[in-house]
Protein backbone atom coordinates (compact mmCIF):
# COMPACT_ATOMS: atom_id res chain seq x y z
CA UNK A 1 0.00 0.00 0.00
CA UNK A 2 2.53 2.36 0.82
CA UNK A 3 4.63 1.79 -2.17
CA UNK A 4 1.01 2.13 -4.41
CA UNK A 5 0.80 5.30 -2.66
CA UNK A 6 4.27 6.72 -3.34
CA UNK A 7 4.17 5.49 -7.12
CA UNK A 8 1.01 7.36 -7.91
CA UNK A 9 2.30 10.48 -6.10
CA UNK A 10 5.04 10.39 -8.23
CA UNK A 11 3.13 9.37 -11.43
CA UNK A 12 1.10 12.54 -10.81
CA UNK A 13 3.88 14.78 -10.39
CA UNK A 14 5.88 13.54 -13.46
CA UNK A 15 2.17 13.74 -15.40
CA UNK A 16 1.83 17.58 -14.29
CA UNK A 17 5.54 18.21 -15.54
CA UNK A 18 5.25 16.98 -18.43
CA UNK A 19 2.19 18.59 -19.21
CA UNK A 20 3.25 21.77 -18.37
CA UNK A 21 6.63 21.24 -20.53
CA UNK A 22 4.44 19.84 -23.08
CA UNK A 23 2.19 22.29 -23.66
CA UNK A 24 5.12 25.11 -23.06
CA UNK A 25 7.35 23.48 -26.03
CA UNK A 26 4.34 22.98 -28.35
CA UNK A 27 3.89 27.05 -27.97
CA UNK A 28 7.57 27.80 -28.25
CA UNK A 29 7.85 25.09 -31.23
CA UNK A 30 4.99 27.38 -33.39
CA UNK A 31 5.67 30.48 -32.29
CA UNK A 32 9.56 29.76 -33.81
CA UNK A 33 8.22 28.28 -36.71
CA UNK A 34 5.86 30.77 -37.32
CA UNK A 35 9.36 33.22 -37.10
CA UNK A 36 11.07 31.01 -39.32
CA UNK A 37 8.40 31.15 -41.91
CA UNK A 38 7.86 35.01 -41.56
CA UNK A 39 11.56 35.60 -41.63
CA UNK A 40 12.22 33.71 -44.70
CA UNK A 41 9.29 35.21 -46.83
CA UNK A 42 10.73 38.79 -45.26
CA UNK A 43 14.22 38.13 -46.58
CA UNK A 44 14.12 38.80 -50.38
CA UNK A 45 10.11 39.25 -51.24
CA UNK A 46 11.07 43.07 -51.80
CA UNK A 47 14.09 42.99 -53.33
CA UNK A 48 12.64 40.55 -56.06
CA UNK A 49 9.74 41.88 -56.92
CA UNK A 50 11.27 45.82 -57.30
CA UNK A 51 13.67 43.77 -59.27
CA UNK A 52 11.29 42.35 -61.72
CA UNK A 53 9.16 45.09 -61.93
CA UNK A 54 11.76 47.61 -62.79
CA UNK A 55 13.16 45.26 -65.23
CA UNK A 56 9.85 44.98 -66.92
CA UNK A 57 9.15 48.41 -67.06
CA UNK A 58 12.09 49.10 -68.49
CA UNK A 59 12.34 46.51 -71.79
CA UNK A 60 15.33 44.85 -70.08
CA UNK A 61 14.48 41.74 -72.51
CA UNK A 62 12.41 39.38 -70.19
CA UNK A 63 8.71 39.75 -70.79
CA UNK A 64 6.04 39.38 -67.90
CA UNK A 65 5.57 35.99 -68.11
CA UNK A 66 8.88 35.18 -67.58
CA UNK A 67 9.45 37.39 -65.02
CA UNK A 68 5.67 36.46 -63.24
CA UNK A 69 6.17 39.11 -59.94
CA UNK A 70 2.06 37.66 -60.25
CA UNK A 71 3.55 34.53 -58.83
CA UNK A 72 5.52 36.01 -56.25
CA UNK A 73 2.47 38.04 -55.02
CA UNK A 74 0.22 34.69 -54.73
CA UNK A 75 3.01 32.85 -52.77
CA UNK A 76 3.64 35.74 -50.14
CA UNK A 77 -0.21 35.32 -50.15
CA UNK A 78 0.00 31.95 -49.44
CA UNK A 79 2.86 32.24 -46.49
CA UNK A 80 0.38 34.48 -44.75
CA UNK A 81 -2.66 32.51 -44.83
CA UNK A 82 -0.27 29.70 -43.35
CA UNK A 83 0.79 32.12 -41.04
CA UNK A 84 -2.62 33.34 -39.85
CA UNK A 85 -3.74 29.39 -38.71
CA UNK A 86 -0.82 29.45 -36.67
CA UNK A 87 -0.51 32.87 -34.90
CA UNK A 88 -2.12 32.87 -31.38
CA UNK A 89 -1.51 36.92 -30.88
CA UNK A 90 -4.46 39.42 -31.80
CA UNK A 91 -2.52 41.89 -32.61
CA UNK A 92 0.04 40.38 -35.01
CA UNK A 93 -3.25 38.26 -36.47
CA UNK A 94 -4.69 41.77 -38.00
CA UNK A 95 -1.34 42.53 -39.18
CA UNK A 96 -1.42 39.42 -41.22
CA UNK A 97 -4.69 40.76 -42.25
CA UNK A 98 -2.94 44.19 -43.18
CA UNK A 99 0.23 42.45 -44.82
CA UNK A 100 -2.83 40.44 -46.75
CA UNK A 101 -4.56 43.96 -48.14
CA UNK A 102 -1.02 45.22 -49.09
CA UNK A 103 -0.27 41.93 -51.26
CA UNK A 104 -4.10 42.04 -53.22
CA UNK A 105 -3.41 45.90 -53.66
CA UNK A 106 -0.13 44.91 -54.96
CA UNK A 107 -1.37 42.03 -57.19
CA UNK A 108 -3.54 45.26 -58.70
CA UNK A 109 -0.95 47.12 -59.07
CA UNK A 110 1.07 44.52 -60.97
CA UNK A 111 -1.59 43.85 -63.07
CA UNK A 112 -2.49 47.88 -64.01
CA UNK A 113 0.96 47.95 -65.03
CA UNK A 114 0.94 44.98 -66.88
CA UNK A 115 -2.16 46.41 -68.94
CA UNK A 116 -0.89 50.43 -69.60
CA UNK A 117 1.72 50.47 -72.34
CA UNK A 118 2.69 54.06 -71.01
CA UNK A 119 7.00 54.07 -69.99
CA UNK A 120 6.59 57.16 -68.22
CA UNK A 121 3.30 56.09 -66.48
CA UNK A 122 4.48 52.88 -65.48
CA UNK A 123 7.91 54.10 -63.90
CA UNK A 124 5.93 56.18 -61.96
CA UNK A 125 4.06 53.53 -60.47
CA UNK A 126 6.58 51.71 -59.57
CA UNK A 127 8.53 54.00 -57.80
CA UNK A 128 5.33 55.43 -56.01
CA UNK A 129 3.01 52.15 -55.61
CA UNK A 130 5.15 48.91 -56.21
CA UNK A 131 7.97 50.32 -54.03
CA UNK A 132 5.96 51.70 -51.68
CA UNK A 133 3.68 48.83 -51.11
CA UNK A 134 6.64 46.19 -50.67
CA UNK A 135 8.46 48.65 -48.10
CA UNK A 136 4.85 48.67 -46.01
CA UNK A 137 4.85 44.83 -46.32
CA UNK A 138 8.09 44.50 -45.45
CA UNK A 139 7.47 46.94 -42.34
CA UNK A 140 4.71 44.61 -41.17
CA UNK A 141 6.07 41.25 -41.68
CA UNK A 142 9.66 42.72 -39.64
CA UNK A 143 6.56 44.40 -37.02
CA UNK A 144 4.71 40.17 -37.06
CA UNK A 145 8.72 38.97 -36.32
CA UNK A 146 9.27 41.44 -33.36
CA UNK A 147 6.25 40.65 -31.78
CA UNK A 148 6.14 37.27 -31.88
CA UNK A 149 9.42 36.90 -30.66
CA UNK A 150 8.57 38.88 -27.40
CA UNK A 151 5.59 36.54 -27.40
CA UNK A 152 8.74 33.83 -26.83
CA UNK A 153 9.22 35.90 -24.09
CA UNK A 154 5.89 35.79 -22.52
CA UNK A 155 5.46 32.03 -22.88
CA UNK A 156 8.86 32.04 -21.61
CA UNK A 157 7.67 33.74 -18.61
CA UNK A 158 4.35 32.24 -18.14
CA UNK A 159 5.96 28.67 -18.46
CA UNK A 160 8.28 29.54 -15.31
CA UNK A 161 5.57 30.47 -13.52
CA UNK A 162 3.65 27.91 -14.11
CA UNK A 163 6.61 25.52 -13.45
CA UNK A 164 6.94 27.38 -10.40
CA UNK A 165 3.40 27.07 -9.18
CA UNK A 166 3.14 23.72 -10.04
CA UNK A 167 6.26 22.86 -7.92
CA UNK A 168 4.99 24.78 -5.09
CA UNK A 169 1.94 22.79 -4.89
CA UNK A 170 3.36 19.60 -6.00
CA UNK A 171 5.98 20.09 -3.33
CA UNK A 172 3.16 20.66 -0.63
CA UNK A 173 0.99 17.72 -1.66
CA UNK A 174 4.23 15.65 -1.34
CA UNK A 175 4.94 16.30 1.98
CA UNK A 176 1.61 16.18 3.06
CA UNK A 177 1.77 13.02 1.53
CA UNK A 178 5.20 12.20 2.79
CA UNK A 179 4.08 13.06 6.39
CA UNK A 180 0.77 10.82 5.79
CA UNK A 181 2.89 7.81 5.44
CA UNK A 182 5.68 8.67 7.52
CA UNK A 183 2.86 8.23 10.34
CA UNK A 184 0.96 5.48 9.00
CA UNK A 185 4.33 3.84 8.40
CA UNK A 186 5.69 4.20 11.88
CA UNK A 187 2.87 2.73 13.31
CA UNK A 188 2.58 -0.19 10.60
CA UNK A 189 6.50 -0.25 11.20
CA UNK A 190 5.94 0.05 15.69
CA UNK A 191 3.54 -2.29 15.55
CA UNK A 192 6.13 -5.34 14.26
CA UNK A 193 9.07 -3.83 15.16
CA UNK A 194 8.02 -3.31 18.92
CA UNK A 195 7.07 -7.21 19.19
CA UNK A 196 10.38 -7.90 17.37
CA UNK A 197 12.80 -5.68 19.58
CA UNK A 198 10.82 -7.10 23.03
CA UNK A 199 12.01 -10.74 21.49
CA UNK A 200 15.19 -9.52 20.72
CA UNK A 201 15.74 -8.29 24.35
CA UNK A 202 14.36 -11.78 26.35
CA UNK A 203 17.15 -13.32 23.79
CA UNK A 204 19.78 -10.86 25.32
CA UNK A 205 18.03 -11.99 28.83
CA UNK A 206 18.70 -15.32 27.77
CA UNK A 207 22.11 -15.01 26.34
CA UNK A 208 22.69 -13.36 29.91
CA UNK A 209 21.53 -16.61 31.79
CA UNK A 210 18.25 -15.32 32.70
CA UNK A 211 16.23 -18.54 31.47
CA UNK A 212 13.14 -16.89 34.03
CA UNK A 213 11.98 -13.97 31.43
CA UNK A 214 9.12 -14.60 29.23
CA UNK A 215 7.09 -13.14 26.13
CA UNK A 216 4.20 -10.65 26.75
CA UNK A 217 1.18 -11.89 25.02
CA UNK A 218 -0.46 -10.10 22.24
CA UNK A 219 -2.27 -10.84 18.91
CA UNK A 220 -2.98 -14.06 17.28
CA UNK A 221 -0.08 -13.59 14.53
CA UNK A 222 3.26 -14.53 13.53
CA UNK A 223 5.10 -12.72 16.07
CA UNK A 224 2.86 -14.51 18.90
CA UNK A 225 3.52 -17.89 17.33
CA UNK A 226 7.39 -16.58 18.02
CA UNK A 227 6.58 -15.95 20.91
CA UNK A 228 5.30 -18.99 21.74
CA UNK A 229 8.11 -21.07 20.56
CA UNK A 230 10.73 -18.37 21.94
CA UNK A 231 9.05 -19.45 25.99
CA UNK A 232 8.84 -23.41 24.94
CA UNK A 233 12.30 -22.87 23.78
CA UNK A 234 13.70 -21.18 27.02
CA UNK A 235 11.62 -23.40 29.51
CA UNK A 236 13.56 -26.33 28.00
CA UNK A 237 16.62 -24.95 27.90
CA UNK A 238 16.47 -24.20 31.35
CA UNK A 239 16.12 -27.77 32.21
CA UNK A 240 18.51 -29.07 29.81
CA UNK A 241 20.96 -26.53 31.69
CA UNK A 242 19.60 -27.67 34.86
CA UNK A 243 20.61 -31.35 33.53
CA UNK A 244 23.92 -30.13 32.41
CA UNK A 245 25.01 -28.54 35.72
CA UNK A 246 24.24 -31.83 37.48
CA UNK A 247 26.12 -33.30 35.44
CA UNK A 248 28.91 -31.43 35.18
CA UNK A 249 29.09 -31.42 39.01
CA UNK A 250 28.88 -35.50 38.89
CA UNK A 251 31.68 -35.20 36.00
CA UNK A 252 33.97 -32.76 38.25
CA UNK A 253 33.82 -35.81 41.20
CA UNK A 254 34.39 -38.29 38.61
CA UNK A 255 37.34 -36.43 37.39
CA UNK A 256 38.96 -35.78 40.88
CA UNK A 257 38.47 -39.43 41.55
CA UNK A 258 39.62 -40.63 38.82
CA UNK A 259 42.82 -38.19 38.98
CA UNK A 260 43.24 -39.47 42.75
CA UNK A 261 42.65 -43.15 41.32
CA UNK A 262 45.83 -42.74 38.58
CA UNK A 263 47.81 -41.36 41.36
CA UNK A 264 47.24 -43.85 44.27
CA UNK A 265 48.11 -47.29 42.68
CA UNK A 266 50.73 -46.57 40.84
CA UNK A 267 52.24 -44.06 44.10
CA UNK A 268 51.22 -46.81 46.34
CA UNK A 269 53.30 -49.81 44.46
CA UNK A 270 56.23 -48.01 44.14
CA UNK A 271 55.97 -46.21 47.78
CA UNK A 272 55.28 -49.47 49.79
CA UNK A 273 58.25 -50.90 47.41
CA UNK A 274 60.30 -48.60 49.21
CA UNK A 275 59.55 -48.79 52.62
CA UNK A 276 59.68 -52.49 52.74
CA UNK A 277 63.55 -52.04 50.97
CA UNK A 278 64.41 -49.51 54.07
CA UNK A 279 62.71 -52.11 56.40
CA UNK A 280 64.93 -54.85 55.42
CA UNK A 281 67.72 -53.19 55.75
CA UNK A 282 67.09 -51.84 58.67
CA UNK A 283 66.45 -47.77 58.16
CA UNK A 284 63.51 -47.93 60.71
CA UNK A 285 63.88 -43.79 61.38
CA UNK A 286 63.43 -43.14 56.91
CA UNK A 287 60.60 -45.64 56.79
CA UNK A 288 58.52 -43.63 59.55
CA UNK A 289 59.41 -40.58 57.61
CA UNK A 290 58.14 -42.15 54.60
CA UNK A 291 54.81 -43.64 56.51
CA UNK A 292 54.73 -40.16 57.92
CA UNK A 293 54.72 -38.47 54.67
CA UNK A 294 52.31 -40.62 52.87
CA UNK A 295 49.86 -40.37 56.22
CA UNK A 296 49.84 -36.91 55.03
CA UNK A 297 49.69 -37.10 51.81
CA UNK A 298 46.74 -39.25 51.65
CA UNK A 299 45.02 -36.56 54.47
CA UNK A 300 45.28 -34.02 52.37
CA UNK A 301 44.32 -36.13 48.99
CA UNK A 302 40.63 -37.11 51.36
CA UNK A 303 40.61 -33.50 52.95
CA UNK A 304 36.50 -34.43 53.79
CA UNK A 305 35.67 -34.81 50.50
CA UNK A 306 36.40 -31.29 49.57
CA UNK A 307 37.02 -29.85 45.96
CA UNK A 308 38.25 -26.46 47.83
CA UNK A 309 41.29 -26.34 49.68
CA UNK A 310 43.58 -23.80 51.28
CA UNK A 311 46.78 -23.10 49.66
CA UNK A 312 48.45 -24.01 52.90
CA UNK A 313 47.07 -27.49 52.79
CA UNK A 314 47.89 -27.80 49.00
CA UNK A 315 51.47 -27.06 49.80
CA UNK A 316 51.71 -29.43 52.71
CA UNK A 317 50.12 -31.66 49.97
CA UNK A 318 52.83 -31.50 47.60
CA UNK A 319 55.08 -31.53 49.92
CA UNK A 320 54.44 -34.83 51.59
CA UNK A 321 54.38 -36.02 48.23
CA UNK A 322 57.74 -34.80 47.25
CA UNK A 323 59.33 -36.02 50.60
CA UNK A 324 58.56 -39.37 49.43
CA UNK A 325 59.86 -38.70 46.34
CA UNK A 326 62.93 -37.96 47.15
CA UNK A 327 63.24 -41.28 49.66
CA UNK A 328 63.43 -43.36 46.41
CA UNK A 329 65.26 -40.31 44.07
CA UNK A 330 67.87 -39.28 46.85
CA UNK A 331 70.24 -39.39 43.96
CA UNK A 332 68.80 -36.75 41.32
CA UNK A 333 66.05 -34.69 43.20
CA UNK A 334 65.83 -31.77 45.39
CA UNK A 335 63.54 -29.83 45.54
CA UNK A 336 62.54 -26.04 46.95
CA UNK A 337 58.96 -24.28 47.80
CA UNK A 338 58.37 -20.65 47.82
CA UNK A 339 54.69 -19.64 48.89
CA UNK A 340 54.54 -16.03 51.45
CA UNK A 341 52.90 -16.21 54.46
CA UNK A 342 49.62 -14.06 53.36
CA UNK A 343 48.78 -16.38 49.98
CA UNK A 344 48.68 -19.58 52.26
CA UNK A 345 44.96 -18.82 53.34
CA UNK A 346 43.72 -18.07 49.96
CA UNK A 347 41.29 -21.00 48.54
CA UNK A 348 42.66 -23.38 45.16
CA UNK A 349 41.19 -26.84 43.82
CA UNK A 350 42.50 -29.52 45.39
CA UNK A 351 45.40 -31.94 43.78
CA UNK A 352 46.60 -28.37 41.90
CA UNK A 353 49.94 -28.43 42.58
CA UNK A 354 50.70 -32.35 43.07
CA UNK A 355 50.03 -33.08 39.52
CA UNK A 356 52.69 -30.52 38.21
CA UNK A 357 55.21 -31.67 40.90
CA UNK A 358 55.04 -35.10 39.86
CA UNK A 359 54.94 -34.60 36.24
CA UNK A 360 58.20 -32.25 36.72
CA UNK A 361 59.74 -35.22 38.24
CA UNK A 362 58.74 -37.90 35.85
CA UNK A 363 59.10 -36.23 32.59
CA UNK A 364 61.63 -33.76 33.53
CA UNK A 365 64.20 -34.82 36.01
CA UNK A 366 64.11 -38.77 35.54
CA UNK A 367 65.22 -37.96 32.27
CA UNK A 368 68.48 -36.02 32.64
CA UNK A 369 71.81 -37.08 34.10
CA UNK A 370 72.31 -35.89 37.45
CA UNK A 371 71.07 -34.12 39.82
CA UNK A 372 67.97 -32.12 39.18
CA UNK A 373 65.78 -29.60 41.31
CA UNK A 374 61.91 -28.91 41.21
CA UNK A 375 61.05 -25.35 42.41
CA UNK A 376 57.75 -24.26 43.68
CA UNK A 377 56.60 -20.60 43.94
CA UNK A 378 53.56 -18.61 44.38
CA UNK A 379 52.95 -14.83 43.82
CA UNK A 380 50.16 -12.55 42.91
CA UNK A 381 49.78 -10.08 40.59
CA UNK A 382 46.34 -7.43 41.13
CA UNK A 383 43.15 -9.70 41.31
CA UNK A 384 44.94 -12.80 40.55
CA UNK A 385 47.33 -15.64 42.02
CA UNK A 386 50.25 -17.43 40.08
CA UNK A 387 51.65 -20.69 41.20
CA UNK A 388 54.57 -22.08 39.10
CA UNK A 389 56.30 -25.52 39.03
CA UNK A 390 59.37 -25.40 37.55
CA UNK A 391 62.34 -28.01 37.00
CA UNK A 392 65.70 -28.00 35.55
CA UNK A 393 65.16 -31.21 33.42
CA UNK A 394 65.42 -32.40 30.14
CA UNK A 395 63.03 -30.14 28.83
CA UNK A 396 61.01 -30.23 25.12
CA UNK A 397 61.96 -29.58 21.60
CA UNK A 398 59.45 -26.53 20.80
CA UNK A 399 57.55 -29.23 18.14
CA UNK A 400 57.18 -31.42 21.27
CA UNK A 401 56.35 -28.10 23.36
CA UNK A 402 53.68 -27.27 20.72
CA UNK A 403 52.13 -30.57 21.16
CA UNK A 404 51.69 -30.79 24.24
CA UNK A 405 50.21 -27.08 24.73
CA UNK A 406 47.12 -28.17 22.10
CA UNK A 407 46.71 -31.67 24.03
CA UNK A 408 46.43 -30.11 27.44
CA UNK A 409 44.39 -26.77 26.44
CA UNK A 410 42.23 -28.29 23.78
CA UNK A 411 42.64 -32.07 22.82
CA UNK A 412 44.06 -33.89 26.22
CA UNK A 413 44.78 -37.11 24.68
CA UNK A 414 48.52 -36.85 26.86
CA UNK A 415 49.28 -35.14 29.72
CA UNK A 416 46.60 -36.27 31.48
CA UNK A 417 47.52 -34.74 35.02
CA UNK A 418 47.63 -31.46 33.29
CA UNK A 419 44.81 -31.86 31.35
CA UNK A 420 42.98 -32.46 34.35
CA UNK A 421 44.14 -29.57 36.44
CA UNK A 422 43.56 -26.99 33.39
CA UNK A 423 39.73 -28.33 33.05
CA UNK A 424 39.07 -28.47 36.50
CA UNK A 425 40.28 -24.77 36.97
CA UNK A 426 38.47 -23.40 33.72
CA UNK A 427 35.19 -25.15 34.83
CA UNK A 428 36.04 -23.74 38.53
CA UNK A 429 36.60 -20.22 37.46
CA UNK A 430 36.03 -19.86 33.43
CA UNK A 431 38.31 -19.66 30.20
CA UNK A 432 40.39 -16.90 31.00
CA UNK A 433 42.34 -19.15 33.86
CA UNK A 434 44.17 -21.96 33.66
CA UNK A 435 47.84 -23.54 33.07
CA UNK A 436 50.55 -21.93 30.50
CA UNK A 437 53.26 -23.99 29.56
CA UNK A 438 56.61 -23.36 29.05
CA UNK A 439 59.92 -25.14 27.99
CA UNK A 440 63.23 -25.14 26.79
CA UNK A 441 65.43 -28.43 25.54
CA UNK A 442 68.09 -29.13 28.01
CA UNK A 443 66.94 -26.15 30.48
CA UNK A 444 64.23 -27.83 31.86
CA UNK A 445 60.30 -26.72 31.99
CA UNK A 446 58.17 -24.77 33.86
CA UNK A 447 54.17 -24.49 34.16
CA UNK A 448 52.30 -21.52 35.82
CA UNK A 449 48.61 -21.74 37.03
CA UNK A 450 46.68 -18.63 37.17
CA UNK A 451 43.67 -18.10 39.58
CA UNK A 452 41.71 -15.72 40.70
CA UNK A 453 42.82 -13.89 43.96
CA UNK A 454 39.22 -12.81 44.96
CA UNK A 455 38.01 -15.35 46.70
CA UNK A 456 37.10 -16.07 50.38
CA UNK A 457 39.63 -17.48 51.99
CA UNK A 458 39.62 -21.12 53.16
CA UNK A 459 38.82 -20.02 56.80
CA UNK A 460 35.81 -18.27 55.90
CA UNK A 461 34.53 -20.72 53.56
CA UNK A 462 34.56 -23.41 56.55
CA UNK A 463 32.85 -21.19 58.87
Amino acid sequence: MLMTIIMLTMTLIIVVMLAVLIRSTNQYNLIVQNLVTASEFNFDFKETLDYKMYQYVIGGGDDFDTLDPLSDVSNALNVVEKLKLTTVRADNIKRLQTISAFLMNLRTKIEKIHETHSYQENMTSVDYDIRVLTELIQEKVQEYIFYETNELAVIRERTNQEITRTIVILGIVSIAVVILLWVFSFRISDSIVRPIRMLSENFKMVGRGDFTVRSEKGYDDEIQMLNDTFDSMVGQIEILLNDVKHEQENLRQTELKLLQAQINPHFLYNTFDTIIYLAEDHQDEKVIEMITSLSVFFRTTLSKGEDIISLREEEVHACSYLEIQKVRYRDILEYEIVIPEELLDYSVPKLTLQPLVENALYHGIKNKRGMGKITVKAWQSQCELFLQVKDNGIGMKQENLEKLRKSVLEEHKIGFGLSNVHERIQLYYGSEYGLSIESEYDLGTEVTVKLPLNLIRSEEQKI
